[in-house]
């Protein structure tokens, strides 16, 4: 694994964060602050995170989370610890799909929605392997890089807001050649990886 490919894995699970939290921020009060709060606190527990799986593998000497728990003496409680960080974000990503299905049409009940991804997700889980999701991680990346991209040059550059319209056949074709071109880009090995190139 290069650095740059390990960079873009890194990088797949904020991006797949940003449309997350959103779904929980839209309604605050005051929208900017509870935004800010959410991304600092999701950046340095990220950080840190982080920093604590590169110590434990490199104090380990394995790249194995199980062997890494077992070594640590942390058995049965890192089992726990990984369960219930896994229930969490489960329950968050759910619960986001829910609330993006009624955006996108109001006839959809967000708990249903919700029900019905977290089977999906299970079932997914028990049919295919999880020993290495570094596929589902690129997907990840060369959906939301894009879709990011385009939301960052409406909002800071273009200042142009698309929020009252259905669809915008512009901005998806925009977002699907910027998915192809990531797809390209992931048979050359860039430093900074993927993400940063094609959002460019």
């Amino acid at each position: 694994l290069s650095f740059g490919a390990a960079v873009e894995l890194a990088v797949a699970m904020p991006l797949s964060w940003l449309p997350l939290i959103s779904d929980y921020t839209r309604e605050a009060e005051k929208p900017f602050a509870a935004t800010l709060a959410s991304t600092v606190t999701y950046g340095v527990v990220s950080c840190w995170m982080y920093l604590i799986g590169m110590g434990a593998a490199i104090y380990t000497g394995q790249s194995d989370i199980a062997q890494i728990l077992l070594q640590a003496g942390l058995g049965v409680v890192g089992l726990l610890i990984v369960v219930f960080s896994t229930v969490t974000t489960t329950f968050l990503d759910a619960w986001s799909a829910g609330i993006s299905a009624e955006t996108i049409a109001p006839k959809f009940k967000g708990k249903q929605v919700a029900l019905i991804v977290t089977v999906i997700g299970t079932v997914g889980a028990i049919v295919f392997p999880m020993d290495d999701i570094t596929d589902f991680l690129y997907l990840i990346g060369s959906v939301f890089a894009p879709m990011i991209a385009v939301q960052i040059a409406d909002a800071f550059i273009l200042h142009s807001d698309a929020s009252a319209k259905e669809l915008s056949a512009s901005r998806m074709i925009i977002w699907l050649v910027g998915f192809v071109i990531y797809r390209i880009l992931m048979n050359i090995d860039f430093v900074l990886g993927n993400t940063l190139p094609d959002m460019l």
